[in-house]
C-alpha cells in the first residue's frame, strides 16, 4: 500500500471518529437537559380542547424549565411544543408557571367545602391516607360526581372502633361524631383497649376487606390510639399491606418531646416494620418532633432502597381533636409550654386556660383546637428537605358552633386550621421568600407522591405529578411572583382562598378559573387499586 494511500485512509478514519465523538456529545447533552417533549415527535393534531401558551412549563421529574406551549387532547398532554399551537379554549399562561397538579397525602376534609378550598389551593389529587376509611366501597362510591381526584387507605383506627366500641365511623367526620359518642357512652376502646385475639382477627378482617377492594393502603393514626394498640397489631396491619404492595401511612405513636416517650420512637417502629416486611410506607408530618433526626432515618432507609418517605406541612401549629391523648395537660408540662400561650380554639380565636382545655377535654373531646407547639423559623428548613412531601392535613371543615358546612358556605364562617385552604400556596410563597429553589418545592407538592405511591404499582399516579407528554393533565397554573396563602388564624379568615393560582385543570377540564371555581366542573377520578 502506498504512502498517499495510508495518509488518505488515516485522514478519513480520523473524521469518522471525530463524527462520532460529536455527535455521542449532542447526543449527551440532549439527554441530559432535561425534556418533557418526545425526541422527532410532531404533533398530528390540528385542533387540541384546551391549549396552554407562553407558559414556564416545569417538570420535577426532568428538571425542565422553559417557555412552551402545551396541548391537551382528551384529558391528556399531547403536545409540550415552541411551535404555534390551535385550541378550543385558550389558556394564555405569559408570566406563569405550569406545574404538575398538586398531590395532596394527607387530608380530613373530605366534604365538598373541603375539596373546593384543596382545589383552589391547588390541589388535584386529594387522598385521606392518615385516618382513611372504613368501607372502601362505599367512598369511592359516593364520590362518582367529584371535583378532584379522590382516594382514601382502609383505617385501622375505624376498624377498632368498630369492632371494641361498636361504632361505624365510616370516615373523618363519622370518627368525630363517634369520639362523642363514645365519650356519652363512658367507653373510649377504640384508643385505649389491648383487643383480645379474636377482636384483632375481626379488626384485620375489616383491613384485609379494605384492601381487596382496592384501598391505596393501610391508614394508622397511631398517635390517638397509642396506649391500646400493641406492636404486634400494629406489624400484622403493615403486614398485610405489604402482602397486597400497598403502603401504609402513619401518624406515628407518642406525643412528647422527651423520653421515654419520644415522637421519633413512633416511626422508628414503622420503619423497621417496612424494612422487615421489605414494604412501603409514609411517615406523615415527621416534623412534629425531632424532624432533624427523622429526615436522616428517612433518607438512609430511602437509599437502601426501600420505598420509604416522609411529609411535612410549613405551619408552626397543629389541629387536632382537643380529647386526643397526646394534648393531655401533663404533656405541655413536661415539655415546658404554657397552656395558655400554645392551645387555641379556632371556634374564638382565644388560647385556653388550663381548666378550660380539662373541661373540654372531658364534656367535648371531639372539639378541634390549635397547638402551637414548633419553631416558626424551621418551616423553610422543612420545604428545602429531598423529598418531603407536603400533605396539608386539612381538616373537616366546621363553623364556630361545629356545624358542617355546604359547598357555597362564606369562607368567613370557617373555623378550622388555615393549613386547610392555604398549605400548598404557603409552601410556593415561602420558596420565594426564603430563596427555596421553586423546582425542588413543586416535586414535593407533586412529583414524589406520585412516584412513591406510583413505586406501589398505583398505575394512576404513575401518569401524575409530571409536565410530559403522554400524562394526565392535571396541571396547576400559577403566578411565582404574587402566589400567597391568605388563611391565617385570626377569626373569619381560617379559610380564606388564596392568591395568585387562576388556573387548575382536572384530567383536562378547567376546574378552577380565574382563580374561582368553575360550576360544572366534575372531572375527577379514583385513584384505587383493581378490585379484587
Amino acid at each position: 500500500m502506498s504512502l498517499v494511500v495510508i495518509k488518505l485512509y488515516q485522514e478519513v478514519l480520523m473524521r469518522n471518529i471525530t463524527f462520532v465523538l460529536v455527535f455521542a456529545v449532542v447526543w449527551f447533552i440532549g439527554c441530559n437537559t432535561g425534556t418533557p417533549e418526545k425526541a422527532g415527535k410532531t404533533s398530528s393534531i390540528d385542533e387540541y380542547d384546551i391549549v396552554l401558551l407562553n407558559g414556564r412549563v416545569m417538570d420535577p421529574e426532568t428538571n425542565f424549565d422553559g417557555i412552551r406551549n402545551v396541548g391537551i387532547k382528551n384529558g391528556i398532554i399531547k403536545t409540550i411544543t415552541k411551535d404555534s399551537i390551535n385550541g378550543k379554549e385558550v389558556i394564555n399562561a405569559k408570566g406563569l408557571v405550569i406545574a404538575p397538579g398538586f398531590i395532596d397525602t394527607h387530608i380530613h376534609s373530605i366534604s365538598r367545602l373541603g375539596r373546593k378550598l384543596l382545589l383552589l389551593d391547588g390541589v388535584t389529587t386529594a387522598l385521606s391516607m392518615e385516618y382513611g376509611v372504613l368501607d372502601v366501597d362505599k367512598f369511592y362510591n359516593e364520590r362518582q360526581k367529584w371535583r378532584g381526584n379522590y382516594g382514601a387507605t382502609v383505617s385501622l383506627n375505624h376498624a377498632r372502633m368498630k369492632v371494641l366500641d361498636h361504632i361505624d365511623a365510616q370516615d373523618d367526620t363519622g370518627w368525630l361524631k363517634g369520639t362523642k359518642e363514645a365519650a356519652k357512652k363512658g367507653v373510649s376502646n377504640w384508643s385505649t383497649k389491648i383487643p383480645t385475639p379474636e377482636e384483632e382477627k375481626e379488626i384485620l378482617a375489616i383491613i384485609k376487606k379494605g384492601l381487596e377492594r382496592g384501598a391505596i393502603g393501610v391508614g394508622m393514626a397511631l398517635g390517638y390510639e397509642s396506649v391500646g394498640t400493641p406492636a404486634r397489631e400494629v406489624y400484622e396491619a403493615q403486614k398485610l399491606a405489604a402482602s397486597y404492595g400497598r403502603v401504609t401511612a402513619a401518624h406515628t405513636r407518642f406525643g412528647s418531646g422527651i423520653p421515654p416517650d419520644e415522637f421519633i420512637l413512633g416511626g422508628d417502629e414503622i420503619m423497621l416494620n417496612a424494612i422487615a416486611l421489605k414494604a412501603p410506607v409514609l411517615f406523615q408530618h415527621f416534623h412534629n418532633g425531632d424532624w432533624q433526626l427523622a429526615a436522616e432515618l428517612i433518607e438512609r432507609v430511602r437509599n437502601q432502597g426501600y420505598n420509604v418517605w416522609g411529609e411535612i406541612y410549613p405551619y408552626a401549629a397543629y389541629s387536632t381533636l382537643v380529647g386526643a391523648e397526646f394534648v393531655d395537660p401533663k404533656n405541655f408540662k413536661r415539655n415546658n409550654m404554657k397552656i395558655s400561650e400554645t392551645v387555641l380554639d379556632p371556634s374564638t380565636g382565644k388560647y385556653l386556660t388550663e381548666e378550660q382545655l380539662v373541661k373540654m377535654r372531658k364534656e367535648d373531646p371531639s372539639h378541634l383546637i390549635v397547638v402551637f407547639s414548633r419553631k416558626k423559623e424551621d418551616i423553610p428548613k422543612w420545604l428545602s428537605i429531598e423529598g418531603a412531601t407536603i400533605g396539608s392535613d386539612a381538616m373537616v371543615v366546621l363553623d364556630a358552633e361545629g356545624n358542617l358546612l355546604p359547598e357555597d358556605a362564606p369562607y368567613e364562617k370557617i373555623a378550622m386550621h388555615p393549613r386547610g385552604a392555604g398549605a400548598h400556596s404557603r409552601a410556593l410563597r415561602y420558596a420565594r421568600e426564603y430563596n427555596i429553589p421553586l423546582m425542588k418545592v413543586l416535586a414535593n407538592l407533586s412529583y414524589w407522591s406520585a412516584k412513591h405511591l406510583g413505586d406501589t404499582g398505583l398505575e394512576s399516579m404513575q401518569v401524575r405529578g409530571r409536565i410530559q407528554e403522554g400524562m394526565v393533565a392535571d396541571i396547576t397554573i400559577f403566578n411565582p411572583e404574587t402566589v400567597k396563602d391568605n388563611a391565617d388564624y385570626m377569626v373569619g379568615k381560617n379559610g380564606l382562598p388564596p392568591s395568585g393560582i387562576p388556573y387548575v385543570l382536572v384530567n383536562g377540564v378547567i376546574t378552577v378559573k380565574d382563580s374561582e371555581l368553575v360550576p360544572d366542573a366534575y372531572a375527577g377520578q379514583p385513584i384505587r387499586f383493581p378490585v379484587k
